[in-house]
Protein backbone atom coordinates (compact mmCIF):
# COMPACT_ATOMS: atom_id res chain seq x y z
CA UNK A 1 0.00 0.00 0.00
CA UNK A 2 1.16 3.51 -0.60
CA UNK A 3 0.40 7.15 0.12
CA UNK A 4 0.07 6.52 3.85
CA UNK A 5 1.96 9.63 4.89
CA UNK A 6 0.37 12.16 2.48
CA UNK A 7 -3.10 10.80 3.32
CA UNK A 8 -2.55 11.45 7.02
CA UNK A 9 -2.50 15.20 6.39
CA UNK A 10 -5.83 14.99 4.60
CA UNK A 11 -7.21 12.88 7.43
CA UNK A 12 -6.03 15.47 9.96
CA UNK A 13 -8.08 18.16 8.25
CA UNK A 14 -11.22 16.05 8.72
CA UNK A 15 -10.89 15.68 12.49
CA UNK A 16 -12.18 18.21 14.97
CA UNK A 17 -9.05 19.66 16.57
CA UNK A 18 -8.20 22.90 18.40
CA UNK A 19 -6.07 24.00 15.43
CA UNK A 20 -6.89 24.52 11.80
CA UNK A 21 -4.07 22.85 9.90
CA UNK A 22 -1.55 20.07 10.23
CA UNK A 23 1.39 22.46 10.48
CA UNK A 24 0.04 23.93 13.71
CA UNK A 25 -0.63 20.44 15.07
CA UNK A 26 2.94 19.43 14.32
CA UNK A 27 4.19 22.61 15.94
CA UNK A 28 2.14 22.07 19.08
CA UNK A 29 3.26 18.46 19.46
CA UNK A 30 6.93 19.31 19.22
CA UNK A 31 7.23 22.43 21.42
CA UNK A 32 7.39 21.41 25.09
CA UNK A 33 7.40 24.93 26.54
CA UNK A 34 4.61 26.54 24.57
CA UNK A 35 1.83 28.38 26.39
CA UNK A 36 -0.99 25.96 27.07
CA UNK A 37 -4.57 26.68 26.09
CA UNK A 38 -7.49 25.27 28.07
CA UNK A 39 -9.12 22.31 26.37
CA UNK A 40 -12.36 20.44 26.99
CA UNK A 41 -12.92 16.88 25.77
CA UNK A 42 -10.30 17.43 23.10
CA UNK A 43 -9.57 14.57 20.72
CA UNK A 44 -7.17 14.55 17.80
CA UNK A 45 -4.76 12.43 15.86
CA UNK A 46 -1.31 13.84 16.53
CA UNK A 47 1.59 13.39 14.19
CA UNK A 48 4.96 12.11 15.31
CA UNK A 49 8.27 13.45 14.10
CA UNK A 50 8.42 10.52 11.70
CA UNK A 51 5.41 11.77 9.78
CA UNK A 52 6.63 15.35 9.92
CA UNK A 53 9.99 14.59 8.35
CA UNK A 54 8.59 12.25 5.70
CA UNK A 55 6.05 14.98 4.93
CA UNK A 56 8.87 17.49 4.44
CA UNK A 57 10.59 15.16 1.99
CA UNK A 58 7.43 14.17 0.13
CA UNK A 59 6.35 17.78 -0.27
CA UNK A 60 9.38 18.34 -2.51
CA UNK A 61 8.73 15.30 -4.65
CA UNK A 62 7.16 15.17 -8.06
CA UNK A 63 4.91 12.10 -7.80
CA UNK A 64 2.31 11.12 -10.37
CA UNK A 65 -0.77 9.09 -9.35
CA UNK A 66 -0.10 5.41 -8.90
CA UNK A 67 -2.36 4.48 -11.82
CA UNK A 68 0.57 2.94 -13.65
CA UNK A 69 0.29 -0.06 -11.35
CA UNK A 70 -2.12 -2.21 -13.31
CA UNK A 71 -3.13 -5.58 -11.96
CA UNK A 72 -5.67 -8.05 -13.27
CA UNK A 73 -7.21 -8.82 -9.89
CA UNK A 74 -7.22 -7.47 -6.36
CA UNK A 75 -6.42 -10.05 -3.67
CA UNK A 76 -9.55 -9.88 -1.58
CA UNK A 77 -11.08 -12.86 0.16
CA UNK A 78 -8.89 -13.86 3.07
CA UNK A 79 -5.72 -12.34 1.65
CA UNK A 80 -6.36 -8.60 1.72
CA UNK A 81 -3.58 -7.72 4.19
CA UNK A 82 -0.99 -10.23 3.00
CA UNK A 83 0.90 -7.81 0.75
CA UNK A 84 0.62 -4.52 2.63
CA UNK A 85 3.62 -2.54 3.91
CA UNK A 86 2.36 -2.60 7.51
CA UNK A 87 4.35 -5.35 9.23
CA UNK A 88 1.69 -6.09 11.86
CA UNK A 89 -1.19 -6.40 9.38
CA UNK A 90 0.94 -8.54 7.08
CA UNK A 91 1.57 -10.96 9.97
CA UNK A 92 -2.15 -11.00 10.80
CA UNK A 93 -3.05 -11.75 7.19
CA UNK A 94 -0.48 -14.50 6.81
CA UNK A 95 -1.63 -16.15 10.05
CA UNK A 96 -5.27 -16.07 8.95
CA UNK A 97 -6.34 -13.83 11.85
CA UNK A 98 -8.48 -11.47 9.76
CA UNK A 99 -12.26 -11.56 9.34
CA UNK A 100 -13.77 -11.71 5.85
CA UNK A 101 -16.74 -9.34 5.40
CA UNK A 102 -17.22 -9.07 1.61
CA UNK A 103 -20.13 -6.61 1.97
CA UNK A 104 -20.86 -4.05 -0.77
CA UNK A 105 -22.81 -0.80 -0.92
CA UNK A 106 -23.52 1.19 -4.10
CA UNK A 107 -24.53 4.83 -4.63
CA UNK A 108 -24.03 7.41 -7.39
CA UNK A 109 -22.21 4.94 -9.62
CA UNK A 110 -19.63 4.02 -6.98
CA UNK A 111 -19.47 0.55 -5.46
CA UNK A 112 -17.72 0.38 -2.11
CA UNK A 113 -16.88 -3.06 -0.72
CA UNK A 114 -15.81 -3.78 2.83
CA UNK A 115 -13.64 -6.79 2.09
CA UNK A 116 -11.83 -7.73 5.25
CA UNK A 117 -11.19 -6.45 8.77
CA UNK A 118 -8.73 -7.13 11.54
CA UNK A 119 -9.44 -6.62 15.24
CA UNK A 120 -7.40 -8.05 18.09
CA UNK A 121 -7.81 -5.52 20.89
CA UNK A 122 -4.69 -3.59 19.89
CA UNK A 123 -5.95 -2.31 16.54
CA UNK A 124 -9.06 -2.16 14.34
CA UNK A 125 -8.39 -1.98 10.58
CA UNK A 126 -10.77 -2.12 7.62
CA UNK A 127 -9.68 -3.23 4.16
CA UNK A 128 -11.91 -2.00 1.34
CA UNK A 129 -12.09 -1.68 -2.43
CA UNK A 130 -13.80 1.04 -4.44
CA UNK A 131 -14.95 0.59 -8.04
CA UNK A 132 -16.39 3.15 -10.46
CA UNK A 133 -15.88 4.46 -13.98
CA UNK A 134 -12.91 6.41 -12.64
CA UNK A 135 -12.05 5.44 -9.07
CA UNK A 136 -11.60 8.35 -6.65
CA UNK A 137 -9.88 6.53 -3.82
CA UNK A 138 -10.35 8.87 -0.90
CA UNK A 139 -13.16 8.29 1.61
CA UNK A 140 -14.57 10.91 3.90
CA UNK A 141 -14.19 10.19 7.60
CA UNK A 142 -16.85 7.57 8.46
CA UNK A 143 -19.47 7.65 11.17
CA UNK A 144 -19.03 4.53 13.32
CA UNK A 145 -21.37 2.99 15.89
CA UNK A 146 -20.51 0.10 18.18
CA UNK A 147 -23.53 -1.79 19.53
CA UNK A 148 -25.69 1.14 18.43
CA UNK A 149 -23.61 3.82 20.18
CA UNK A 150 -21.53 6.32 18.19
CA UNK A 151 -17.86 6.20 19.14
CA UNK A 152 -15.18 8.87 19.10
CA UNK A 153 -11.98 7.92 17.32
CA UNK A 154 -8.98 9.05 15.36
CA UNK A 155 -8.08 7.43 12.07
CA UNK A 156 -5.48 7.16 9.33
CA UNK A 157 -5.78 5.80 5.81
CA UNK A 158 -3.67 4.47 2.99
CA UNK A 159 -4.33 2.98 -0.41
CA UNK A 160 -3.36 2.44 -4.03
CA UNK A 161 -4.99 2.42 -7.45
CA UNK A 162 -5.01 -1.12 -8.83
CA UNK A 163 -6.55 0.03 -12.13
CA UNK A 164 -8.07 3.40 -13.08
CA UNK A 165 -11.43 1.88 -12.13
CA UNK A 166 -10.41 0.12 -8.91
CA UNK A 167 -8.84 1.34 -5.68
CA UNK A 168 -7.70 -0.74 -2.72
CA UNK A 169 -7.50 1.02 0.65
CA UNK A 170 -7.20 0.60 4.40
CA UNK A 171 -8.54 2.62 7.32
CA UNK A 172 -7.02 2.28 10.80
CA UNK A 173 -9.48 3.18 13.54
CA UNK A 174 -8.22 4.19 16.98
CA UNK A 175 -11.15 4.57 19.44
CA UNK A 176 -10.73 6.82 22.46
CA UNK A 177 -12.24 4.06 24.67
CA UNK A 178 -11.60 0.33 24.79
CA UNK A 179 -13.93 -1.81 22.70
CA UNK A 180 -15.45 -5.12 23.85
CA UNK A 181 -14.21 -8.47 22.57
CA UNK A 182 -17.34 -8.88 20.44
CA UNK A 183 -19.68 -6.20 19.06
CA UNK A 184 -21.93 -5.14 16.20
CA UNK A 185 -20.49 -2.34 14.10
CA UNK A 186 -22.24 0.15 11.84
CA UNK A 187 -20.22 2.21 9.35
CA UNK A 188 -21.72 5.06 7.32
CA UNK A 189 -19.71 7.00 4.72
CA UNK A 190 -21.43 10.07 3.25
CA UNK A 191 -18.85 11.11 0.65
CA UNK A 192 -16.10 9.64 -1.50
CA UNK A 193 -13.90 12.51 -2.61
CA UNK A 194 -16.33 15.19 -3.82
CA UNK A 195 -19.10 12.68 -4.57
CA UNK A 196 -21.83 12.75 -1.93
CA UNK A 197 -23.89 9.67 -1.21
CA UNK A 198 -24.52 7.04 1.41
CA UNK A 199 -22.55 3.85 1.75
CA UNK A 200 -23.58 1.82 4.79
CA UNK A 201 -22.24 -1.39 6.32
CA UNK A 202 -23.36 -3.49 9.28
CA UNK A 203 -21.65 -6.64 10.51
CA UNK A 204 -20.42 -8.38 13.69
CA UNK A 205 -16.81 -8.05 14.84
CA UNK A 206 -15.00 -10.55 17.04
CA UNK A 207 -11.57 -10.23 18.59
CA UNK A 208 -9.30 -12.53 16.60
CA UNK A 209 -7.15 -13.95 19.37
CA UNK A 210 -5.96 -13.65 22.94
CA UNK A 211 -4.12 -10.41 23.64
CA UNK A 212 -1.73 -10.05 26.56
CA UNK A 213 -2.65 -7.01 28.65
CA UNK A 214 -0.15 -5.59 31.16
CA UNK A 215 -1.09 -2.80 33.56
CA UNK A 216 2.00 -1.48 35.38
CA UNK A 217 1.42 0.37 38.64
CA UNK A 218 4.47 2.63 38.42
CA UNK A 219 4.03 6.40 38.12
CA UNK A 220 6.84 8.61 36.81
CA UNK A 221 7.03 12.35 37.49
CA UNK A 222 8.09 14.49 34.51
CA UNK A 223 8.33 18.19 35.39
CA UNK A 224 5.49 17.85 37.95
CA UNK A 225 3.31 15.84 35.59
CA UNK A 226 2.22 12.34 36.64
CA UNK A 227 2.81 9.86 33.82
CA UNK A 228 1.36 6.36 34.13
CA UNK A 229 1.05 3.47 31.66
CA UNK A 230 -2.63 2.50 31.73
CA UNK A 231 -1.98 -0.61 29.66
CA UNK A 232 0.49 -2.29 27.36
CA UNK A 233 -1.30 -4.68 25.01
CA UNK A 234 0.69 -7.27 23.09
CA UNK A 235 -0.84 -8.83 20.00
CA UNK A 236 0.38 -10.53 16.82
CA UNK A 237 -0.30 -7.42 14.71
CA UNK A 238 0.80 -4.69 17.05
CA UNK A 239 1.84 -3.36 20.43
CA UNK A 240 -0.61 -0.86 21.90
CA UNK A 241 0.59 1.58 24.57
CA UNK A 242 -1.99 3.57 26.52
CA UNK A 243 -0.65 6.35 28.77
CA UNK A 244 -2.40 8.61 31.28
CA UNK A 245 -0.93 12.03 32.10
CA UNK A 246 -2.18 14.24 34.94
CA UNK A 247 -0.75 17.72 35.47
CA UNK A 248 -1.75 21.00 37.05
CA UNK A 249 -2.01 23.46 34.20
CA UNK A 250 -0.15 26.30 35.94
CA UNK A 251 2.65 24.17 37.42
CA UNK A 252 3.84 21.65 34.86
CA UNK A 253 6.13 22.69 32.02
CA UNK A 254 5.19 19.59 30.01
CA UNK A 255 2.24 19.63 27.68
CA UNK A 256 0.91 16.04 27.79
CA UNK A 257 0.55 16.00 24.01
CA UNK A 258 4.25 16.76 23.59
CA UNK A 259 5.16 13.36 25.01
CA UNK A 260 6.26 10.52 22.75
CA UNK A 261 7.60 7.10 23.70
CA UNK A 262 10.23 4.64 22.57
CA UNK A 263 9.55 0.94 23.17
CA UNK A 264 12.83 -1.02 23.36
CA UNK A 265 13.25 -4.72 24.16
CA UNK A 266 16.08 -6.31 26.18
CA UNK A 267 18.08 -6.83 22.96
CA UNK A 268 17.96 -3.06 22.21
CA UNK A 269 15.52 -3.56 19.34
CA UNK A 270 13.41 -0.42 18.92
CA UNK A 271 9.80 -0.92 17.84
CA UNK A 272 8.70 1.16 14.84
CA UNK A 273 5.81 3.50 15.59
CA UNK A 274 2.65 3.14 13.48
CA UNK A 275 0.35 5.83 14.88
CA UNK A 276 -0.60 7.91 17.91
CA UNK A 277 -3.64 9.72 19.25
CA UNK A 278 -4.68 11.70 22.30
CA UNK A 279 -7.67 13.20 24.09
CA UNK A 280 -8.29 14.87 27.43
CA UNK A 281 -10.17 17.23 29.72
CA UNK A 282 -9.33 20.14 32.00
CA UNK A 283 -11.09 20.24 35.35
CA UNK A 284 -10.37 22.81 38.06
CA UNK A 285 -6.98 23.55 36.53
CA UNK A 286 -6.00 19.86 36.26
CA UNK A 287 -5.21 18.45 32.84
CA UNK A 288 -6.11 14.78 32.47
CA UNK A 289 -4.93 13.38 29.15
CA UNK A 290 -4.98 9.92 27.60
CA UNK A 291 -2.40 9.10 24.94
CA UNK A 292 -2.44 5.99 22.79
CA UNK A 293 0.39 4.72 20.58
CA UNK A 294 0.51 1.79 18.20
CA UNK A 295 3.85 0.11 17.46
CA UNK A 296 4.87 -2.91 15.43
CA UNK A 297 4.54 -6.27 17.21
CA UNK A 298 7.21 -7.52 19.57
CA UNK A 299 9.35 -10.45 18.46
CA UNK A 300 8.57 -13.82 19.99
CA UNK A 301 10.50 -14.66 23.13
CA UNK A 302 10.96 -11.08 24.36
CA UNK A 303 10.99 -11.05 28.17
CA UNK A 304 11.35 -7.37 29.00
CA UNK A 305 10.72 -3.96 27.44
CA UNK A 306 11.66 -0.42 28.35
CA UNK A 307 9.11 2.28 27.63
CA UNK A 308 11.05 5.55 27.41
CA UNK A 309 9.21 8.90 27.45
CA UNK A 310 10.75 11.69 25.38
CA UNK A 311 10.14 15.16 23.97
CA UNK A 312 12.03 17.45 21.62
CA UNK A 313 13.84 20.60 22.73
CA UNK A 314 12.97 22.39 19.49
CA UNK A 315 10.58 21.87 16.57
CA UNK A 316 11.90 19.55 13.87
CA UNK A 317 10.23 21.64 11.20
CA UNK A 318 12.77 24.40 11.79
CA UNK A 319 15.80 22.16 11.40
CA UNK A 320 18.56 23.15 9.01
CA UNK A 321 18.58 21.27 5.70
CA UNK A 322 21.84 19.55 4.69
CA UNK A 323 22.64 18.74 1.04
CA UNK A 324 25.67 16.94 -0.40
CA UNK A 325 26.46 16.58 -4.12
CA UNK A 326 26.99 12.84 -4.63
CA UNK A 327 29.27 13.21 -7.66
CA UNK A 328 31.77 15.35 -5.78
CA UNK A 329 32.39 12.78 -3.03
CA UNK A 330 34.62 9.75 -2.54
CA UNK A 331 33.42 6.80 -0.45
CA UNK A 332 33.00 6.79 2.42
CA UNK A 333 31.73 10.32 3.05
CA UNK A 334 29.75 11.95 5.85
CA UNK A 335 26.27 13.43 5.85
CA UNK A 336 25.90 15.39 9.11
CA UNK A 337 22.64 15.30 11.06
CA UNK A 338 23.79 17.93 13.55
CA UNK A 339 23.37 17.11 17.24
CA UNK A 340 21.72 13.81 16.39
CA UNK A 341 24.89 12.36 14.80
CA UNK A 342 26.25 11.48 11.36
CA UNK A 343 25.32 9.34 8.38
CA UNK A 344 28.35 7.61 6.79
CA UNK A 345 27.64 6.90 3.13
CA UNK A 346 29.53 3.70 2.24
CA UNK A 347 28.34 2.97 -1.29
CA UNK A 348 25.78 3.87 -3.95
CA UNK A 349 24.71 1.28 -6.51
CA UNK A 350 22.95 2.20 -9.76
CA UNK A 351 20.60 -0.50 -11.04
CA UNK A 352 18.37 -0.57 -14.11
CA UNK A 353 15.39 1.02 -12.40
CA UNK A 354 16.64 2.06 -8.95
CA UNK A 355 19.44 3.62 -6.93
CA UNK A 356 20.48 1.93 -3.68
CA UNK A 357 22.30 3.91 -0.99
CA UNK A 358 24.21 1.95 1.68
CA UNK A 359 25.12 3.76 4.87
CA UNK A 360 25.86 3.54 8.60
CA UNK A 361 24.33 5.63 11.36
CA UNK A 362 26.77 7.03 13.91
CA UNK A 363 24.69 8.34 16.80
CA UNK A 364 24.30 7.79 20.54
CA UNK A 365 20.59 8.59 20.26
CA UNK A 366 17.75 6.09 19.92
CA UNK A 367 16.64 5.42 16.34
CA UNK A 368 14.29 2.82 14.91
CA UNK A 369 14.61 0.26 12.11
CA UNK A 370 13.37 2.70 9.44
CA UNK A 371 15.13 5.89 10.59
CA UNK A 372 11.69 7.48 10.63
CA UNK A 373 12.90 10.31 12.88
CA UNK A 374 16.23 10.93 11.13
CA UNK A 375 15.75 9.93 7.48
CA UNK A 376 17.73 10.81 4.37
CA UNK A 377 16.48 11.62 0.87
CA UNK A 378 17.90 11.71 -2.65
CA UNK A 379 17.17 14.50 -5.14
CA UNK A 380 17.82 14.71 -8.87
CA UNK A 381 19.37 17.71 -10.68
CA UNK A 382 15.96 19.43 -10.83
CA UNK A 383 15.39 19.04 -7.08
CA UNK A 384 12.78 16.29 -7.47
CA UNK A 385 12.70 13.84 -4.59
CA UNK A 386 13.49 10.29 -5.71
CA UNK A 387 11.85 8.67 -2.68
CA UNK A 388 9.82 5.56 -3.53
CA UNK A 389 6.17 6.15 -2.78
CA UNK A 390 5.67 2.50 -1.80
CA UNK A 391 8.82 2.35 0.38
CA UNK A 392 9.68 5.80 1.77
CA UNK A 393 11.82 4.50 4.64
CA UNK A 394 15.28 3.04 5.00
CA UNK A 395 15.75 -0.66 5.77
CA UNK A 396 18.01 -1.95 8.52
CA UNK A 397 20.56 -4.51 7.33
CA UNK A 398 22.09 -5.24 10.73
CA UNK A 399 23.45 -3.24 13.66
CA UNK A 400 23.79 0.38 12.57
CA UNK A 401 23.96 -0.46 8.85
CA UNK A 402 21.09 0.50 6.54
CA UNK A 403 20.15 0.71 2.90
CA UNK A 404 17.56 2.80 1.11
CA UNK A 405 16.19 2.34 -2.37
CA UNK A 406 15.32 5.34 -4.54
CA UNK A 407 13.98 5.87 -8.06
CA UNK A 408 16.48 5.73 -10.91
CA UNK A 409 17.73 9.06 -12.26
CA UNK A 410 20.69 10.48 -14.15
CA UNK A 411 23.80 10.53 -12.00
CA UNK A 412 24.63 14.13 -12.85
CA UNK A 413 23.36 16.55 -10.21
CA UNK A 414 22.27 13.94 -7.64
CA UNK A 415 22.16 15.26 -4.07
CA UNK A 416 21.71 13.45 -0.77
CA UNK A 417 19.51 15.43 1.60
CA UNK A 418 18.90 15.32 5.34
CA UNK A 419 18.37 17.72 8.26
CA UNK A 420 20.23 18.70 11.40
CA UNK A 421 17.98 17.01 13.92
CA UNK A 422 17.82 17.98 17.61
CA UNK A 423 18.46 15.37 20.26
CA UNK A 424 15.33 14.03 21.94
CA UNK A 425 15.04 14.75 25.67
CA UNK A 426 14.53 11.37 27.34
CA UNK A 427 13.14 10.73 30.83
CA UNK A 428 13.08 7.85 33.30
CA UNK A 429 12.02 4.61 31.63
CA UNK A 430 9.24 2.22 32.60
CA UNK A 431 10.85 -1.22 32.92
CA UNK A 432 8.22 -3.88 32.24
CA UNK A 433 8.65 -7.64 32.67
CA UNK A 434 6.54 -9.63 30.20
CA UNK A 435 4.67 -12.81 31.13
CA UNK A 436 6.08 -15.94 29.50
Amino acid sequence: MSKQWPDLKKEMDKISVPMDKLDSIISSTLKPNKKKKPFKKMTFYFVSAAILIIGIFISTASVSPAMAKIAAQVPIIGTFFNDVQDEGLKIAGQKGLTQVVDQSSKDNGITLTMNEIFYDGTRLTFGYTQESLFAIGELERPNIKVNGKEINFSSSSSGDFITPQKYKGMIDINPTEELPEEFEISIIIDAIGIVAGKWEFNFPVEQSNEVTVIRPEKVIMIDKAEVKISSLKLGPAGTDLAVQVIAREEESKVDPFDLNFFVVDEHNNVLDAVSGSGHGDTEDGMIKATLDFLFNPLKEGVKKVSVIPYTFSEPLGGSEMVKVDVNQQEFPFTLSQGDFGDIIIKDIQYKKDQIIVYFDVQSDEIYDNRLSRNPIALEDASGHNLMLEDAPFAEKIEGNSFKQVFKMSEKKGLQLVTFEYPKPITYEAFEIELPQ
